[in-house]
């Protein structure tokens, strides 16, 4: 059985959705939920990634009655305080925040919750010596990528009990196997959907990203999400053809490949997605199971529906079926994955050569499409 974590729904009824999910799947079940506070609820405490704003200003209470649904359907509940951003021990911000991660980690005990996601090593020590009955949950945003980080990191805070690599690891098969042997005890969830460029030289910083305030255009540009997003879909668009050969997507189809390895669990990304909240992406998470059960469930769907990065972008009109043969073959990483740091575009251009191929799919399309468009003559 494949285990999914996604973000908890906002409302009850998606949650029923994801509730009619499992129940029609046979291979994969949702059984995590992973959620943190929007940035205007008054219980934000600022150790969060602002991911997403609500219509109006909520705390806490706000959202219990859907948290006790989600433990009531025996989904494991996860916190997220996901932001890697340093914190100096004399700030008065620092304080503030402080008093009000005491005041959520006694609401999230009085339900019984357990369970938090961090990525800052000051936080993970600070939960150590005043919160020693929570277990942690590394976030991706911890942005480790080698095994002697990764041995340090479990060897400091043995309460680690979940980790989720960094997105650049994803196709490093060699170094998955090993954490896997190294650290039977952690459990390593493999986030499949994110989209973001592989290697992006952004990432931590974007993480690291808080609101900003002041009157200076040009600097609230360079310090908003506007920005990082920019760059990304800059560096995408140059050659789309090479983002969809060289991006580290994990497809419904090769998860069969991790689950070898002793890896069974995987993390859909999405809420801060508009479709997340009217409850349209939620389809999305139905297409994904269904093709862990077979590809043949999904060689209809637009491949696009399982990239949160090009969800929307319909000029990437191909279904699965349409493409899958010219994606990087999977086994080509089990065998050379942990070479692609350092080889890639020098001594291996295997990715270039299927984004080529890629490519004459995309010029073939367009062609079809422009003598479909032609006016007919008189």
């Amino acid at each position: 059985m494949y285990e999914f974590s996604i973000p908890m729904p906002f409302y009850k009824e998606h949650l029923d959705k994801v509730i009619s999910i499992n129940k029609n799947i046979e291979k994969s079940k949702i059984t995590s939920l992973y959620f943190s506070l929007p940035t205007n609820s008054s219980d934000f405490t600022g150790f969060e990634q602002d991911r997403f704003y609500w219509d109006f200003e909520t705390d806490f209470e706000f959202w219990k009655p859907l948290i006790e649904y989600s433990l009531e359907n025996s989904f494991e509940f996860i916190y997220v305080l996901n932001s890697p951003i340093i914190h100096y021990e004399h700030s008065k911000k620092l304080s503030f925040m402080l008093e009000k991660l005491d005041k959520l980690i006694n609401n999230l005990r009085k339900l019984g919750i357990n369970k938090v996601r961090v990525s800052n090593p000051q936080l993970m020590g600070y939960f150590n010596k005043n919160y020693s009955d929570f277990e942690l949950f590394i976030s991706t945003s911890s942005e480790i990528k080698i095994i002697k980080e990764y041995t340090n990191l479990f060897t400091e805070f043995k309460n680690i009990k979940q980790c989720v690599p960094s997105w650049d690891i994803n196709k490093n098969f060699r170094l998955l196997k090993n954490l896997r042997t190294l650290f039977p005890q952690v459990k390593l969830e493999l986030m499949v959907n994110e989209g973001c460029l592989p290697a992006c030289p952004l990432r931590v910083i974007h993480n690291s990203r808080s609101n900003s305030t002041g009157d200076n255009e040009t600097l609230n540009y360079c310090y908003s999400c506007a920005f990082y997003m920019d760059k990304c879909s800059s560096l995408q668009n140059k050659n789309l053809a090479f983002y969809l050969s060289n991006n580290n997507i994990i497809y419904p189809f090769e998860i069969e490949e991790y689950s070898k390895i002793g890896i069974n669990n995987f993390k859909l990304v999405g809420r801060n997605n508009p479709e997340f909240k009217d409850g349209k992406y939620f389809e999305y998470y139905k297409y994904y199971l269904e093709g862990t059960d077979s590809i043949k469930n999904i060689l209809n769907t637009p491949i696009r529906y399982f990239n949160n990065y090009i969800l929307y972008d319909e000029n990437i009109n191909f279904k699965v079926k349409e493409l899958k043969m010219y994606l990087p073959n999977i086994k080509h990483f089990i065998t050379n994955g942990h070479l692609c740091s350092s080889y890639c575009g020098t001594d291996c251009r295997y990715c270039y050569k299927c984004a080529q191929k890629i490519q004459n799919v995309l010029n073939e399309k367009e062609e079809k499409l422009r003598k479909k468009t032609l006016p007919l003559c008189n």
